[in-house]
């Protein structure tokens, strides 16, 4: 029970999340490549390090976005060639609105799919229709987040073996709604936005390279940036950003401040953002998960890479493990879901720009300079983050007495995992912050999981 109590925690290490909940099933990890030897012995090899090592700094942004463009072009060619309809997300954001605009621009009938919020400040329905109007795309609009996010709730159809827990469990029914709805119209691949966030958005963690190429007063200017735009104070994120502790100290750390939260600029700069033994897992499943990560070393490859390379190394293989997921799910159904940016050659592309990019005042800067002279001016005035908590928040006020009654009778509750008292007055309380409802939801997740496979 020792990976299921980890599956519990937040945002665990990408190592031991490899970890595979059955016996005898290895999980790759992400930018692996897998071939067969002349032998016919399987091997898979890893260009991570080498698509990082491969960076050039001299590279103008200009033609680091002019790569990026024709590459993603290509994939895309690639992901269309040979079907008869495709079909894609259009939320309104920048990754899937890039996706839809070039897929739609393929030789191949196209449909895209956008499911909206009940949230008045969220401008992503409005800017979804826009774009599909401009390029005349054939949008469909499915039921909104708000009504068919289901993250607290079991599913009326519990499914047999599954690899591991579905992270995307509250978007099921979106999901089943979207399949039923693509496949009717012929599409037999979907193609997802997730990746884009890891290889496009600047994060803070990659003004510390200015640091490792020997210009320390343009990190120090990168960081106060930083600081300044996310409103932290500016000392204490300059010490945190520039921390000596190690990767196995920081680790070592975390696994003793059980349930404690991390201020906000301190994490972003840290070796394991997000990561934290919740104060809900019980004593049992928290020596568990402690064992665990103490007996598991960190991969030589792993060790070896900086803050910012680790980050995108454990966000990728989480996006990898999603989309693996989703395709497991529905792979009776004759859909296969894709994420263009997750695809090894656009891995690799996107990796060989200059890891410090800033001064471009937008967000993502690479792909929507690459996307200048084929999306429209609006589009450009109108990027912002969108925040769907708001659905999830919606879903809990109306599910949160049947939550506590399932996690009261749940396999969760008998194995010992969970410490219910603990649950029901955190969820007795007023919500301090998002995070709770993630915790939450990923402990529905796990007991639906555990109700499909634990005999």
């Amino acid at each position: 029970m020792s990976r299921v109590a980890l599956g519990l925690c937040r945002n665990p290490p990408g190592w031991v999340r490899r970890i595979s909940y059955w016996e005898n099933i290895t999980a790759l990890p992400p930018a692996t490549t897998v071939c067969e030897d002349e032998h016919g012995s399987v091997q898979n090899t890893s260009y991570f390090a080498d698509a990082l090592s491969l960076q050039d700094s001299t590279l103008s942004f200009s033609d680091v976005s002019q790569h990026v463009y024709t590459v993603l072009n290509s994939v895309l060619r690639r992901l269309a060639e040979g079907r008869t309809h495709v079909s894609a997300d259009l939320s309104g954001g920048v990754d899937s609105t890039v996706i839809s605009v070039l897929l739609a621009a393929q030789n191949v009938p196209f449909t895209a799919f956008h499911a909206g919020t009940d949230d008045k400040d969220n401008r992503d329905t409005q800017l979804a229709q826009k774009i599909a109007e401009h390029f005349t795309i054939d949008l469909i609009k499915l039921d909104s987040f708000t009504k068919s996010t289901a993250g607290f709730t079991i599913p009326d159809e519990l499914r047999g073996f599954s690899e591991a827990p579905r992270a995307w469990h509250a978007n099921l029914p979106h999901l089943t709604a979207l399949v039923r709805s693509a496949r009717e119209r012929g599409s037999s691949i979907h193609c997802l936005g997730i990746g884009g966030d890891e290889l496009f958005e600047p994060m803070p963690v990659q003004a510390l390279l200015y640091f490792k190429q020997g210009e320390k007063m343009r990190a120090i200017k990168a960081i106060s940036s930083v600081a300044a735009a996310a409103r932290w104070p500016k000392v204490s994120t300059l010490r945190a950003a520039f921390s000596p502790e190690t990767k196995q100290r920081e680790l070592q750390r975390r696994l003793t401040r059980r349930g404690q939260n991390i201020p906000e600029n301190t994490d972003a700069f840290s070796w394991f953002p997000n990561f934290t033994l919740p104060s809900w897992l019980s004593e049992e499943a928290t020596e568990q998960v402690i064992e665990l990560i103490k007996t598991t070393p960190i991969p030589p490859e792993e060790e070896e890479l900086d803050k910012y390379r680790f980050h995108i190394y454990g966000s990728l293989e989480f996006q990898g493990e999603v989309l693996r997921g989703m395709n497991e799910y529905f792979s009776e159904t004759g859909l296969e879901f894709a994420a263009p940016y997750l695809e090894d050659d656009m891995i690799r592309s996107s990796l060989v720009y200059p890891g410090v990019l800033s001064g471009h005042g937008m967000s993502k800067p690479v792909i929507l300079e690459a996307m200048k002279g084929t999306l429209p001016e609006f589009f450009y005035r109108d990027i912002y983050k969108s925040d769907y908590s708001f659905d999830l928040y919606q879903d809990y006020e109306r599910s949160k007495e049947n939550f506590l009654k399932m996690i009261g009778d749940s396999l969760l509750a008998e194995l010992n995992l969970v410490d219910i008292d603990t649950v029901r007055t955190i969820a007795n309380s007023p919500l301090g912050s998002s995070e709770t409802l993630y915790d939450f939801e990923r402990m529905t997740h796990m007991e639906v999981w555990l109700r499909e496979n634990y005999v």
